[in-house]
């Protein structure tokens, strides 16, 4: 997408919310010790995880490491990652308020607009009344569109004002997928690795008197490690997708939305704020 006009977008930024400051995108000093903070954690649950796997508590053992293999890769975003995840099992709406600006926005213009897909999947609208009133909720990118439409209706300074809105989330969910992608990819080679080791044990502890009943109780427990490395990858991958399904809502709220505007600006709208 095309950037705005230097000199429109320095002329009219003062009449906008800054949705995302540059200290939210820039790395500083915290998110730049998240990687120490990672390798320490990981170190720590590593150790833990060892312990509980030599006391043969594989379950416990295994869902250790599936939290070191988290911590390693979010360091001290771990509590955001679950707390994100638990909101988007139980909510509809978008973790980030911004996001939700733009959803709550949407809907009416949906229905206002009667914008619709065709049978290629282009995004239609209309037929409209020019210069006709269009109602919308009360919240900061409305206003924002408002002053637009009163002072620049510019389209391609439109779309940049809803994309503060919309790349917040969009990274949230982004990351929060590839980190649970990446612990569901790794938990079935620890299992492996867990259940390798286990018979290695076993094996050296053959004899010549050594039964079936005293190996089958033993390969059983190292099979176990496989088995609860494949459980806990699904369960990482089921909450992953979970990510992917609300990344690609959010990709097409904002396709609507950009559509959406360009459709005000040509008909020349009037945005009436509902309090």
């Amino acid at each position: 997408m095309a950037k705005p006009k230097k000199g429109n977008a320095n002329e009219s930024s003062a009449l906008f919310m800054p949705t995302v400051s540059k200290a939210t995108l820039a790395i500083n000093k915290a998110s730049a010790g998240a990687g120490v903070l990672g390798l320490v954690g990981f170190a720590a649950l590593f150790i833990v995880a060892c312990v509980f796997f030599v006391t043969e508590n594989y379950f416990i053992a295994m869902v250790i490491m599936s939290c070191a293999l988290l911590v390693y890769v979010t360091g001290a975003e771990l509590a955001k990652l679950f707390l994100t995840s638990f909101t988007i099992f139980f909510s509809s709406k978008h973790v980030i308020p911004a996001a939700a600006y733009l959803q709550d926005t949407l809907v009416p213009l949906r229905s206002i607009l009667m914008i619709r897909r065709d049978a290629e999947g282009n995004v239609k609208a209309g037929p409209l009344v020019s210069g006709m009133t269009v109602k919308l909720p009360d919240n900061p990118l409305v206003r924002d569109i408002q002053t637009l439409l009163e002072k620049n209706p510019d389209v391609e300074y439109a779309e940049y004002i809803a994309h503060e809105y919309y790349v917040q989330c969009h990274e949230l969910y982004d990351h929060s997928s590839s980190h649970l992608e990446f612990v569901a990819t790794a938990m079935p080679m620890f299992g492996l690795i867990a259940t390798i080791i286990g018979l290695i044990g076993m094996f050296e502890g053959l004899g010549a008197e050594v039964t079936v009943e005293f190996l089958s109780p033993q390969l059983a427990l190292a099979l176990k490690c496989t088995l609860y490395g494949v459980l806990l990858a699904c369960a990482y991958k089921i909450i992953a997708s979970r990510f992917d399904q609300r990344l690609k809502t959010l990709d097409y709220d904002f396709e609507t939305f950009c559509r959406a505007l360009q459709v005000l600006v040509d008909n020349k709208a009037v945005i009436e704020v509902r309090s």
